[in-house]
């Protein structure tokens, strides 16, 4: 069938009504666009389909230099041009706040969004491997079918180096077999980060400096992969914080923390995962640093908190954990969130507690991708 795309929505498909006023959500398509689709798959109230063919492109659209587009899994946003794709980002962020979070758009600020290089910018990354044949790369769309690659333009050089070179990969490949050997998945899987001098493969500590500041860092725990924008990331979260007792909470290996360190103010972190606490013990210092799930550790504490920075999983809070927040009566809360759908339904729960948004950005970090990382601050309202 043929149908106008109205706009791009979450996963960067293009939207469209179908006459019956089922919505359309069609892969590979651009808003504006005319476009021959056809059907993947039929719900009751919508339907997915593909694009056949671009009857009428949009000026929008560029040809994506990856060869291994509308293959390769990784990029949903390649046929974009890249200046458009930070403000398309800005739009969804907006509309989620909206019909996910209930909020009026004129009731709080959304800062213009914060770019970065478009290409060769990410630093983290799971390799597939499949040890037999030699072959590194990613997953198809869709599939889990192995998508042999030698270079990728969304990675930095040094990780691009070490896919073009094999051995280092294929050598933590093996590691990665050995330690596992009843696994049963077909392809190993390798992560790898790359530091200021070196490449980590699972739990090697590299070093990896951002605006100053030094991390100690594994492939094996998380931190941002765009190193470009991080410090601008940081910069807006520390310049937001209010007050001499300040939690970090999902604190990582410290990154945030990091930044938030000043003398004369208590600050407090909460990570459940060991090894990024091991790390973040090494990385700041003049933190009281406690290892545990947020609302497990919280339940027993009774504290006045006058900021609380959070920046959780992509699945968001846990039910509890807004009310558990609020029991602390920070004055602010600034939440970064990597997923704007969960990040506007835990608003909601906030405003149940007194919270409103006073004002937030969104960060580009991961460009050919709809990925949005956002940041949010919200204060208690005055009674």
């Amino acid at each position: 069938m043929t149908v106008r795309i109205e706009k791009l929505v979450q996963g960067g498909r293009g939207f469209a009504h179908l006459d019956s006023n089922k919505s359309l959500f069609v892969e590979g398509a651009l808003a504006g666009e005319l476009v021959e689709v056809e059907i993947d798959s039929e719900k009751k109230n919508y339907a997915n389909a593909h694009v056949v063919e671009i009857l009428e492109p949009s000026p929008l659209r560029v040809v994506p230099p990856c060869p291994y587009w509308g293959v390769c899994g990784g990029c949903d946003l390649q046929h974009l041009n890249p200046s458009e794709q930070a403000l398309l980002k800005h739009q969804l962020v907006l509309e989620n706040l909206q019909r996910v979070g209930g909020l009026d758009p004129a009731s709080f600020s959304l800062e213009d969004v914060a770019s970065g290089p478009a290409w060769n910018y990410r630093s983290r990354v799971r390799f597939h491997v499949d040890l037999p044949k030699k072959e590194i790369g990613f997953l198809a769309k869709k599939t889990n079918t192995l998508i042999p690659i030698d270079y990728c333009p969304v990675l930095v050089d040094e990780l691009n180096e070490v896919l073009h070179e094999k051995q280092g990969i294929l050598d933590a490949a093996r590691q990665v077999m050995f330690s596992n050997a009843s696994s049963k998945n077909r392809y190993i899987e390798v992560p790898a980060f790359a530091g200021d001098s070196e490449v980590s493969f699972g739990d090697k500590v590299v070093q990896a400096t951002v605006e100053g500041h030094r991390f100690f860092v594994t492939a094996n725990v998380f931190f941002q992969g765009n190193r470009f924008l991080l410090p601008t990331m940081a910069d807006f979260v520390r310049d937001h914080v209010l007050g001499s007792v300040v939690m970090d909470l999902y604190s990582g290996v410290g990154t945030f923390s990091s930044f938030l360190v000043q003398e004369g103010r208590k600050l407090i972190a909460v990570e459940k995962q060991k090894q990024c606490l091991v790390l973040a013990k090494r990385n700041v210092n003049s933190v009281q640093f406690y290892t545990d799930a947020v609302e497990s550790w919280g339940k027993n504490q009774k504290l006045q908190v006058d900021t609380v920075v959070v920046d959780p999983p992509r699945t968001g809070l846990e039910d509890s954990v807004p009310a558990l927040l609020a029991s602390w009566k920070p004055t602010r809360i600034i939440y970064v969130s990597c997923d704007s759908v969960t990040l506007s339904r835990d608003l909601q729960r906030f405003a149940q507690q007194g919270y409103t948004v006073r004002t937030g950005k969104v960060f580009d970090l991961y460009p050919q991708t709809s990925h949005q990382e956002v940041v949010i601050v919200l204060d208690k309202e005055e009674r």
